[in-house]
């Protein structure tokens, strides 16, 4: 085994130019040695290879990834925005090249430290994203000007909310354009209530939660939040709309008192806005190129695709610190039985984190969540295998973007610590239980049911029939064990008293920053703040090179037959997770989650 690391180690120490080099004096030498032997053909043959390859080399690599002195980065953020690549071969063909946060979040952060870099353009237009992932762009933009580049947002949407303003914040100027309005409407939370809808349909929903805050199944049993839902969204849309009027007042040298104020003007027109100094200037992205490039020449211009194979290039010979990253995203289930989009398989998870442990070479692993939660079953498989990769000696640190709640929390309380951003959805310590009744449905449409039962309670799970008293009952004593279960792993997990944890369970949702004054999160910040507490963990030096290694998922074959078993129907559900409030990525897994039913560690309205 030693053998081959330090074999390993001496393949990889040398630069590539450096490699290239060797490789080239080889073919140059056994032509030499062919010539000399009067085998002209074989020497012509391994020279024009020799050749080829240095050709190649400059126009494929080094010629792509160079940029100009003085060169500037143009990003745009729009459309919906994945925390990561798509592995699904259609869904890639069909995200029609959209960065994803990973490649802004590398960009960015390359941009902070590049010295060939003047400036970042960012175009602004309506991205689909949630706070967390807005307040982690912000915080990027604001690095890089703090490393005394020029940073310019151009808002070129129709309407831009609090949560684009965010990300525009983070800039040093804003231009927006002179048709966009700005849309200060403040923070909400909130979603449509069906009850009355399922009833009008023949449907019948039986829902039970643990405990009071627990509201996930609220939108199938009643017309409008629970009292207790209420004051748990009431708390975390305040938390919200403070922390962007703090960064708000902090970068446009507005008073907080007027920041507040200005979040919740309403509509705004962008000349509005420019009297308010929510704005630098009216205009539109061309006039702030031309800035950059008055003679219209083109040449400072780097777009995302190549400023990634510049990074890439750049990147220092000889191996690095390995750091896995794992990500869990989107509604938790077992199995792979989602109809595309994001889900988190909790098979595939811990497999990914049993890989990472076996792995002598990771020294540490980031867990980075975006998730709401779903399957009991799927969330303890991961909670499981985080667990065994530390007791195999891997620190992990669990990283939050938007929402981390429920079963989303439940994979991270396992870690050794937890970072969030301040406005992540996380908490909803709790359980939910939804079954639907079709029996009015059904009978409307004349469709009989009947069952051979060896006991009574056979069919209890058939859509034919509601549940009885009993029956209820007996799922809530069971509801009430796996809830016990959960608020004990998150006391033992987080190190509170059991007591303690439970006042910050009962099914309530926090905002990070709330999430943090209650010992459920240890750190504010990013992914880059999380890879900063993994490498402290793994005693990975500050100055030491780190290779942030993405974990393998299922293999190619695998991935195809997934895509199009998923492809039909994928995107048919994107609508009507839209209208239900829900990243649209997730609307598949979702859906099926609420059709399927039963007892599941849900985040409510996220």
């Amino acid at each position: 085994m030693r053998t081959k690391k330090l074999l390993k180690f001496d393949a990889v120490r040398l630069g590539r130019e450096a490699r290239l080099a060797l490789l080239t004096a080889v073919l140059i030498a056994l032509a030499a040695v062919c010539f000399g032997a009067g085998a002209d053909h074989m020497a012509v043959a391994l020279a024009a290879t020799a050749i080829a390859i240095v050709a190649a080399f400059y126009f494929l690599v080094a010629r792509p990834a160079k940029i100009p002195v003085g060169a500037v980065l143009s990003i745009r953020i729009a459309d919906d925005i994945r925390e990561d690549g798509a592995r699904s071969p259609i869904e890639q063909l069909r995200s029609r090249g959209q960065p994803t946060l990973n490649q802004l979040r590398r960009a960015l952060e390359g941009a902070a430290h590049d010295e060939k870099l003047a400036g970042v353009i960012v175009e602004v237009s309506a991205p689909g994203i949630g706070l967390g992932t807005a307040r982690e762009l912000h915080d990027l933009l604001r690095a890089v000007v703090a490393a005394n580049k020029r940073v310019v947002a151009v808002v070129a949407g129709d309407g831009m909310t609090p949560r684009d303003y965010l990300i525009a914040c983070g800039a040093g100027e804003i231009v927006a354009n002179p048709d966009t309005s700005l849309m200060m409407l403040g923070a909400a939370a909130g979603g449509l209530f069906l009850r009355d809808a399922l009833a009008r349909a023949g449907v019948q929903a039986q829902t039970l939660q643990w405990k009071e805050y627990k509201g996930a199944a609220e939108m199938f049993s009643r017309d409008s939040m629970s009292p207790e839902l209420r004051e748990s969204l009431k708390a975390i849309v305040t938390d919200w709309k403070k922390m962007i009027a703090a960064s708000v007042a902090a970068t446009r040298g507005i008073d907080p008192a007027g920041a507040h104020e200005l979040l919740g003007r309403g509509f705004i027109s962008a000349r509005t806005a420019l009297s308010e100094k929510l704005i630098d200037r009216v205009g539109h992205l061309e006039d702030v190129r031309a800035e950059f490039d008055p003679d219209g020449q083109g040449g400072p211009f780097v777009n995302l695709a190549r400023y990634l194979r510049h990074l890439w290039y750049r990147k220092p010979p000889g191996r690095a610190a390995q750091i896995a990253l794992i990500h869990g995203l989107g509604p938790v289930i077992t199995g792979d039985g989602a109809l595309g989009g994001e889900f988190l398989s909790g098979e595939r998870v811990a497999e990914e984190f049993r890989k990472a442990a076996a792995d002598d070479d990771i020294r540490a692993i980031v867990f980075r969540i975006n998730s709401p939660g779903g399957s009991a079953v799927g969330s303890d498989l991961v909670w499981r295998a985080v667990g065994e990769a530390r007791r195999r000696g891997k620190p992990v640190v669990a990283s939050m973007g938007d929402v981390a709640a429920s079963g989303g929390y439940y994979v991270a309380m396992g870690a050794d610590a937890i970072v969030a951003e301040p406005e992540t959805l996380t908490g909803s310590i709790g359980v939910v239980y939804a079954k639907f009744s079709l029996q009015a449905l059904l009978r409307r449409l004349g469709v009989g049911a009947d069952f051979v039962k060896t006991d009574e309670i056979g069919d209890a799970l058939s859509v034919a029939r509601p549940l009885s008293d009993t029956e209820l009952a007996q799922l809530n004593a069971v509801m009430g064990e796996l809830y016990e279960n959960f608020t004990a792993k998150v006391a033992e997990g987080r190190k509170l008293e059991l007591a303690n944890a439970e006042k910050v369970a009962k099914g309530r949702v926090w905002t990070g920053g709330a999430a943090k004054e209650r010992g459920l999160v240890d750190e504010l910040g990013g992914l880059g703040a999380a890879i900063a507490l993994a490498r402290q963990k793994a005693d990975i030096a500050e100055n030491e090179p780190y290779e942030l290694v993405r974990m393998p998922g299922p293999g190619l074959l695998a991935t195809i037959s997934l895509s199009l078993a998923r492809a039909d129907g994928a995107y048919m559900t994107k609508n009507i997770g839209e209208m239900l409030g829900m990243p649209s990525t997730w609307a598949p897994a979702m859906l099926k989650l609420a059709a399927r039913g039963g007892m599941m560690l849900l985040c409510p309205l996220f």
